[in-house]
């Protein structure tokens, strides 16, 4: 069987961090997300692989080549124009052609090798089926009705009150060649499920447990940390590379992995789960901590405490600076005494501006999003949930109350009175 990836979206609520990269090249652990999908798809056993390719498709061509070093045969059919998920299969139709059935699944879905195992399970003899996860918000996701371990009913988005159930299709697909002609008909994906299950189609049910994270939203970039860091839990590897350069009077706590060429001075702290990638900086009295990855060649300086925070390749920190519960895209480059902060005062959610729309993160702890190439100022304060685009600078001494659009430059207007100081008598 071959499994088919769709990455070849845009990944606007990704934005400002896909503006320059398409989301499935996102690196997290120095992996990108389409990386990271491809080991799970080929630990499950699928070593063919068709991949939908659009928006910036020449990083994902490049990055993987035939495949070879992946250990998978790699393929690719282009989605011309961004028509959606319906249309993303479709554009696989040729690629696939022969083959009675496939799995298919989303650039960004992170989880467990087993949740692809079982779902092909559930799919044996020729069967459709879904990988299904619980959810605590079904209105925002497609929710099923079972019957057994059949599904009935797929709800998309159902009116809270209204839901079948807490069962969300969680983007793992097994699919038959049937449902090439149904998606010309409905052009839609789950209006396509629904129809062939009503047309005496069978789709099983695959309900899993395991770590899942659909990488949708910026905030989603963090949940997905976790995941990522139980994976290589798993895997026997070194956790500190001989060539790394660590101060005996740096502090190693917890998981913690740091790569080839990078160095921690003296001082340092580092609170596992924290990942540290190949010529990375850690400064002096530094403190690292929860679920951290800084990926290759980040820059840290002095005194930073930088918490639950992903640093794109390239991005830098100055010193005596806190990051937390945010992320920093490629070359991004904050100044000294920066303040990303991730809690609001009264305790409540975080929300963000996602497509003209206030909405919640769902947790009380969201930091900002700084783009790629970014620039902020030295003492300047961004306050939760805000978004610095891409390209953009921002003052130092600002706080950073508004979204700063791509491309613009925040600069803070001041007003000086100078007073004549008399000589005391």
């Amino acid at each position: 069987m071959k499994a088919l990836i769709l990455a070849a979206g845009h990944g606007t609520r990704l934005h400002p961090l896909t503006q320059s990269h398409p989301k499935a090249m996102l690196p997290l652990l120095d992996k990108p997300l389409l990386h990271h999908v491809i080991d799970s798809v080929r630990e499950a056993g699928l070593k063919e692989i068709v991949l939908v390719v659009g928006h910036y498709r020449e990083q994902i061509e490049t990055y993987f080549g035939d495949g070879a070093k992946f250990g998978v045969q790699i393929r690719y059919a282009l989605q011309a124009e961004a028509k959606g998920e319906y249309d993303a299969v479709l554009a696989a139709e040729q690629v696939l052609a022969g083959e009675d059935q496939f799995l298919m699944t989303d650039c960004d879905i992170i989880t467990s090798t087993d949740r692809f195992k079982d779902t092909l399970k559930a799919g044996k003899s020729r069967n459709m089926a879904l990988s299904l996860v619980e959810v605590h918000n079904p209105s925002q996701f497609g929710i099923v009705a079972l019957e057994g371990k059949k599904i009935t009913t797929i709800v998309e988005k159902p009116e809270p009150g209204t839901e079948p159930s807490n069962l969300a299709v969680a983007g793992v697909y097994i699919f038959t060649s049937e449902i090439f002609d149904m998606l010309r008909r409905t052009k839609d994906l789950e209006v396509g499920i629904q129809q062939l299950i009503n047309e005496g189609f069978t789709v099983y049910a695959s309900h899993s447990k395991d770590p899942w994270v659909d990488v949708g939203r910026t905030w989603n970039v963090l949940d997905a940390s976790p995941v990522l860091f139980e994976r290589l839990r798993l895997q026997k590897r070194a956790r500190i590379d001989a060539s790394a350069s660590v101060s005996e009077a740096a502090h190693i706590a917890g998981d913690v992995w740091i790569s080839a060429g990078a160095r921690v001075f003296p001082g340092a702290a580092l609170v596992g789960p924290v990942y540290v990638g190949p010529d990375t900086v850690v400064g002096n009295n530094c403190l690292i901590r929860d679920n951290a990855i800084l990926n290759r060649n980040v820059s840290v300086g002095f005194s930073c405490e930088i918490r639950n925070t992903v640093m794109m390749p390239g991005s830098r920190i100055g010193h005596l600076a806190f990051v937390g519960d945010s992320i920093l895209g490629f070359d991004a480059d904050l100044g000294a005494n920066v303040v990303l902060s991730n809690y609001r005062f009264d305790g409540q959610e975080v929300q963000v501006m996602l497509r003209d729309q206030l909405v919640s993160t769902n947790t009380d702890k969201f930091g900002a999003v700084v783009g790629d190439a970014a620039k902020i100022g030295c003492g300047t304060v961004v306050l939760p949930g805000r978004t610095i685009g891409y390209n953009s600078w921002v003052d130092p001494g600002v706080v950073v109350r508004k979204d700063v659009p791509d491309n613009t430059h925040l600069q803070l207007k001041q007003e000086y009175k100078l007073e004549e100081r008399r000589l005391p008598k």
